[in-house]
């Protein structure tokens, strides 16, 4: 039972790592509470996706902070400033306030996402550390769906009240307290010789970087849909706030079946499964454009779901098999930096897109021929490549 609660609780700490858009069913009444108070819904829109610049920052400094900080202060930090940034505007809403509520739930996610897998890797091994790894992705999905889901029941009180979700954060730090033993970090006292085989290539840099792009695409993408699925479906009445944030929850939870069927895919589509995974973005999006009907929008979301987290998982995966293991850290953080880089551009890029096409749902299609062209020549690429294999 001991080490199931310590399992338990570890695990617990990934349920937070991507609940950056779990109050995105919020989005309507905020725009609406804030633009009373001469703010524009651009504004209001950054406010939600600012943290993922936060996370950004944190993941930047993370090779400072680790020396500054323990695992346990890591952890301890990190959930208390996501916790108590998070629900800050539940009781102020004051835009100023508000925006520096979630610059710290970003640094806070940002402490914890850098020892979440860490902390893992270092307690088990074998067998046990796969499944506990598996399962930690796992958490990521069901978390961000779960406070989505609760987000948009809480919406019947007040916009401010689905903020109440990131309250969770202080059930995870007490489970971390009491059922995660304290373990004894020892403090290099060796210094460490830099080696120049240790360093990237310019090679694997372009090759990375390559990666880092593909899923700050896919994920700027997927968060854009968050930010606007919510507003379309006040805007044009097809539903509810509790019925968009339903759609929310399940595109999140898609994860998990893209996460189940991710090993048979790659098995079946090898090198062909990252141009499809463009291309039938895609298609999820034109849904998403043409849908007049809550069913049909729901059905765009969920596709687009899918296979945003194939796509993610497919560069992960791409990235570990490319880059040698004492590596991997380096091209992991980049990876990451671009996958931050997607999420804290969204509300951005939407407001850009807007000055192309006004149409709230006009973003849509333009990110459907963007996933059509990239899509399109990595096909090329890759057949291209296929066949100079075979010669």
């Amino acid at each position: 039972m001991k080490h199931f609660l310590e399992k338990a609780s570890l695990l617990s700490l990934s349920l937070m790592l991507v609940s950056t858009f779990a109050v995105a069913p919020a989005l309507p009444k905020m725009v609406a509470f804030y633009q009373e108070r001469g703010y524009s819904s651009a504004q209001v829109e950054l406010l939600l996706s600012v943290s993922s610049f936060a996370i950004l920052a944190t993941l930047l400094l993370n090779p400072w902070l680790g020396r500054l900080l323990s695992e346990r202060l890591s952890v301890i930090l990190g959930l208390s400033l996501l916790s108590l940034g998070g629900i800050l505007p539940v009781f102020v809403q004051v835009y100023g306030v508000v925006f520096l509520s979630r610059l710290l739930l970003g640094f806070g996610i940002g402490l914890i996402n850098a020892r979440a897998i860490n902390i893992i890797s270092e307690r088990f091994s074998g067998k046990t550390r796969v499944q506990m790894l598996g399962l930690r992705g796992s958490m990521e999905v069901l978390g961000s769906a779960v406070l989505t889901f609760l987000a948009g029941q809480l919406l019947g009180y007040s916009w401010s009240a689905a903020f109440l979700v990131y309250g969770f954060g202080l059930l995870i730090l007490a489970l971390y307290l009491l059922f995660v033993p304290q373990r004894e970090e020892k403090k290099e006292t060796t210094v460490v010789r830099k080696d120049h085989k240790d360093s990237l290539t310019p090679r694997q840099l372009l090759y990375i970087l390559g990666m880092a792009l593909y899923a700050s695409f896919v994920i700027l993408v997927n968060s854009a849909n968050t930010l606007r699925i919510p507003i379309l479906v006040d805007k044009l009445q097809l539903g509810t706030a509790g019925q968009a944030s339903l759609i929310l929850s399940l595109m999140m939870l898609m994860g998990i079946l893209a996460g189940t069927l991710f090993s048979f895919l790659l098995s079946w589509l090898k090198d062909y499964l990252m141009p499809l995974v463009l291309l039938v973005l895609g298609s999820g999006l034109l849904l998403l454009w043409q849908a007049q009907q809550l069913w049909l929008l729901g059905l765009g979301a969920l596709i687009t779901g899918f296979v945003y987290s194939l796509g993610v998982t497919l560069v992960f995966h791409k990235v570990s098999e490319r880059i040698p293991r004492h590596q991997l850290t380096a091209a992991t953080t980049l990876v990451l930096i671009g996958c931050n880089l997607g999420g804290g551009c969204a509300s951005v890029v939407l407001q850009l897109l807007a000055q192309i096409d006004p149409h709230l749902n006009a973003a849509f299609l333009i990110f459907a021929v963007a996933s059509f062209v990239l899509g399109s020549i990595l096909l090329v690429q890759t057949k291209a490549w296929s066949k100079g294999s075979r010669h």
